[in-house]
């Protein structure tokens, strides 16, 4: 038991390592320069471990990403939203401070991700949030919030993709930050503003924007 004890947390020290040191190589030098020698180096551990733990450049991306959503959500569960609804706002608002924060890290990322594998290259990242935001709804259904008969898995995937969709347009030089974040802002509340019952539909409209101050 002491021996497996010791191998996981020589484990858990090796990956804290490896992801300390993909943020600080992608902002120092790009993407490009994320090769697993490289990152061994930086990281100060031997290329093997590393490549049993995360394999390739995109299964290295895509733990960065999982190992950032780790920390959101416990942030999260400290101090959780109270309604419903509130938990997929709060979980999109601190996805896009942290991408603000580092942008020189996550924009490279997540261009990188979107050329890969799976939906968004996300893979069971993106499950887990799916599924965040399909209980969030499913909350609100329990609550009386949606209409009859909503899909909120449906909703949830749909609200993932279309996030997703235009983060990958700001990765990739399409859209700037604002321009990003308004239209995100924008398509979460119409979303939302389709399957909600007054008065919170009304709600969800006022905060999308759409409506402009002569429409509140």
């Amino acid at each position: 038991r002491r021996m497996s004890d010791g191998w996981q947390r020589r484990q858990a020290q090796t990956r804290q390592a490896v992801l300390a040191a993909v943020g600080a190589l992608i902002a120092a030098e790009g993407v490009e320069a994320l090769s697993e020698r490289r990152l061994a180096e930086r990281a100060g551990v031997a290329v093997a471990p590393l490549y049993n733990q995360f394999g390739d450049r995109q299964g290295i991306l895509v733990s960065f990403v999982e190992n950032g959503l780790d920390q959101l959500e416990g942030e999260l569960d400290a101090a959780p939203p109270q309604d419903p609804i509130d938990v997929t706002r709060a979980l999109f608002a601190a996805f896009d401070d942290r991408f603000s924060s580092e942008p020189d890290v996550w924009r490279p990322i997540f261009a990188t991700l979107g050329s890969g594998p799976g939906v968004h290259g996300m893979g069971e990242i993106g499950d887990r949030v799916v599924a965040t935001i399909t209980a969030d709804l499913e909350k609100a259904a329990a609550d009386g919030r949606l209409i009859h008969g909503c899909d909120t898995a449906l909703v949830a995937r749909h609200v993932f993709h279309t996030r997703m969709s235009r983060l990958e347009r700001w990765a990739n030089g399409v859209l700037d930050w604002e321009t990003y974040l308004v239209s995100s802002q924008l398509g979460l509340e119409l979303i939302l503003a389709a399957i909600l019952v007054e008065p919170h539909r009304s709600d969800a409209l006022d905060r999308s924007g759409a409506l402009g101050e002569s429409g509140r």
